[in-house]
C-alpha cells in the first residue's frame, strides 16, 4: 500500500455550505473532488490550519457532498465551528470499521453530537427495508441535533423518540431510562449507539440482560488515524479504535477494562469517563 493510501489520500476541501444545528453544533457541508468508497460509521481526520487535525465522524454523505456535524467542546472543534463558507481544511479518510447493516428491526440511540455518526445509519437501515427506532437524547430541547429533520421525515419504517434530561420536550431522563422501557415494550434485534461513554456503557449492560446484539462508536485521542501512532489504544486487548472500530461490538466491549471507566489523555493518563 502506498503512503498516500495508508494516509487517507489527504486533500483539500472547501466548505460550501454550513447549517446550525443548535447553539452549539453545526454541520460543514464539503464537495468531494475524488470518488471515496463510505460506510455508515466511518470517520475522517481534518485539518484546521494552524490549529490542530482531529477526527471526526462522517454525518452527512450525498456524493459529491459529504458532512461533518461539529459541537465546539475545545480548541480544534471552536476554530472548526467558527469557520465560514469558502474556508478551506484538510481532510483524509474515511478511516475505521463501521456499523453492520444485518438488522430488520433496528433501535438506534444517539446522545448528544453521539447521533452524527448514527444519521447515515439510520437512512442506510431504512434504505434496507428494516425497521428504525431511533431515539434522539440531549440535556435539553435546545440541545437536540437533527430534530426537526427526523421530525419532519414521513418513513413508514421510521419512528422517532425524543429523551431530554431536563423533560423539556419527550421523555424526561436519561437516555438509558427510556431505552430501558423501549426494550420493555418492543422486540428488537440490534441496538446501535453513540454519545458519553458512560450512556452506552448504560446501554450495553441493558442489551447484554435481554442478549440483544449491540453495536458502540466509540471516541479515543488519535494522532494518525490509521493505526500507526498507537495512542488510541485499548486496554488490555490493544485494539486501536481508529483501525479495529470506531465501532466495536458487544462481544469486543466486554473484553475492554477502559470502555465506560477511563480514557487517556494525550500524554497518556487515565482520565475517568
Amino acid at each position: 500500500m502506498k503512503m498516500d493510501e495508508l494516509m487517507g489520500n489527504p486533500e483539500s476541501m472547501q466548505i460550501s455550505k454550513i447549517i446550525t444545528e443548535n447553539p452549539h453544533s453545526k454541520t460543514l457541508l464539503f464537495s468531494l473532488k475524488n470518488q471515496i468508497k463510505f460506510q455508515p460509521g466511518q470517520f475522517v481526520m481534518v485539518w484546521i490550519p494552524e490549529v490542530d487535525e482531529i477526527p471526526m465522524s462522517i454525518s452527512s454523505w450525498n456524493p459529491p457532498e459529504m458532512g461533518i456535524t461539529v459541537q465546539s467542546i475545545g480548541e480544534a472543534t471552536q476554530a472548526l465551528i467558527s469557520m465560514f463558507k469558502g474556508d478551506w481544511i484538510g481532510i483524509r479518510g474515511p478511516f475505521g470499521n463501521p456499523f453492520s447493516t444485518n438488522s430488520k428491526n433496528a433501535l438506534v440511540v444517539g446522545g448528544g453530537v453521539g447521533i452524527a455518526p448514527l444519521r447515515p445509519l439510520v437512512y442506510r437501515l431504512l434504505d434496507r427495508g428494516a425497521e428504525v427506532t431511533l431515539v434522539n437524547a440531549a440535556k435539553t430541547k435546545k440541545e437536540l441535533i437533527y430534530f426537526k429533520e427526523f421530525d419532519n421525515l414521513a418513513h413508514p419504517n421510521l419512528r422517532v423518540e425524543i429523551a431530554t434530561d431536563d423533560g423539556s420536550l419527550g421523555f424526561k431522563g436519561f437516555a438509558t431510562e427510556a431505552v430501558a422501557q423501549l426494550l420493555d415494550e418492543n422486540d428488537f434485534d440490534r441496538m446501535y449507539t453513540c454519545g458519553p461513554e458512560l450512556m452506552m456503557a448504560g446501554l450495553y449492560n441493558l442489551a447484554k440482560t435481554i442478549k440483544i446484539r449491540f453495536q458502540a462508536s466509540l471516541e479515543r485521542f488519535m494522532k494518525c488515524g490509521c493505526g500507526i501512532c498507537g495512542t488510541c489504544a485499548m486496554d488490555p486487548t490493544g485494539q486501536l479504535v481508529c483501525a479495529d472500530g470506531p465501532v466495536f461490538t458487544g462481544e469486543q466491549l466486554a473484553k475492554l477494562a477502559n470502555f465506560g471507566k477511563y480514557h487517556r489523555d494525550v500524554v497518556g493518563m487515565k482520565k475517568e469517563c
